[in-house]
């Protein structure tokens, strides 16, 4: 199955190919997250019980969209389980704006700072 992320706003959206991130993840650090904090920034809208089953101990994917601007990109379900489980850090893969463009599908600059600004 290929894994996609997206965010939209009015220009457009930004689509990450969530699967070639994940074939070069190790050379990514790794930061530790409040995870309250990034839940509040990150809503889940998605399957509750199929989040309890997922295991919290495989790192997020977090993107810088430009500085001082992050979003999760992968493991939303992790992260609903980590605060459901009353968990005060997680761990997520941190990918600079430079680091994660290349895997940005149809990348083209001047619509990514377009989005950016409006998101």
């Amino acid at each position: 199955m290929e894994q996609k992320y997206q965010i939209g706003a009015i220009s457009g959206n930004i689509m990450w190919d969530i699967e070639k991130i994940k074939k070069d993840i190790s050379q990514y650090v790794i930061k530790e997250y409040n995870a309250f904090e990034l839940f509040k920034e990150n809503p889940f809208y998605g399957n509750e019980q199929y989040a309890m089953d997922t295991d919290i101990s495989v790192p997020l994917i977090v993107v810088e969209l430009k500085k001082g601007k992050e979003k999760l990109i992968d493991g939303n379900h992790r992260l609903f389980k980590a605060n459901k489980l009353g968990y005060k850090t997680i761990s997520a893969h941190y990918l600079s704006e430079n680091e994660h463009k290349k895997y940005i599908v149809e990348y083209d600059e001047k619509l990514y700072k377009k989005i950016v600004e409006e998101f």
